[in-house]
């Protein structure tokens, strides 16, 4: 399931990349890294404005880490930010951006008992997240590399399964706003 979603997401996120290339948007790709996961980012410069569409296809690693799970989600994430401050230099260009979008991915929502002793593995399955995304960061930009430090925060909802009563459960994605802290570092190059 896991691999077939991996290649939906890897389509869509082709298809997205080659949609601003065609309106001539100046288009950087590159790596995603963080705690939460590692993937392909893409940001979308529109001419002129300042404005950038980021879209990002991540692996997610909640409980992973931590040997509470084996199995590794997924999810697609897009923010359409704007310039809070623009500093330009000799050597680089700097850019304090903010915006929101959203996520929708395949993944293991956070749980209690991180560091309990007893009863480490999640109780619940994997589900289907839909959240709203806020970001904010720094992106620094070179002569054909541009690194972006930024942090994410995703409320939202989790649609999982559960296999004692056979039933559907919605509840809220506390993995979302509980990881807000931690960076993220995408390194980019122009196209």
């Amino acid at each position: 399931m896991l691999r077939k979603c991996l290649i939906r997401c890897s389509a869509v996120l082709v298809f997205l990349l080659l949609c601003p290339l065609a309106r001539g948007q100046e288009a950087l790709l590159g790596i995603f890294q963080s705690p939460k996961g590692i993937g392909v980012t893409a940001t979308f410069d529109a001419a002129g404005a300042g404005e950038m569409d980021i879209l990002t296809l991540r692996t997610d690693f909640t409980g992973l880490l931590t040997g509470r799970t084996e199995h590794m989600g997924v999810s697609i994430s897009y923010t359409h930010d704007y310039p809070i401050y623009q500093l330009w230099g000799d050597q680089f260009d700097m850019t304090l951006h903010a915006g929101a979008g959203g996520l929708v991915g395949y993944v293991q929502d956070w749980e209690k008992g991180l560091f309990s002793q007893y009863d480490r593995a999640f109780k619940h399955k994997q589900g289907l997240a839909i959240a709203l995304a806020g970001d904010i960061g720094l992106r620094f930009d070179f002569n054909r590399l541009s690194l972006d430090l930024s942090f994410t925060v995703a409320p939202g909802l989790h649609l999982r399964s559960d296999d004692e009563t056979n039933t559907m459960l919605l509840s809220f994605y506390h993995a979302g706003c509980i990881y807000a802290y931690f960076p993220q570092l995408s390194i980019m190059f122009y196209l």
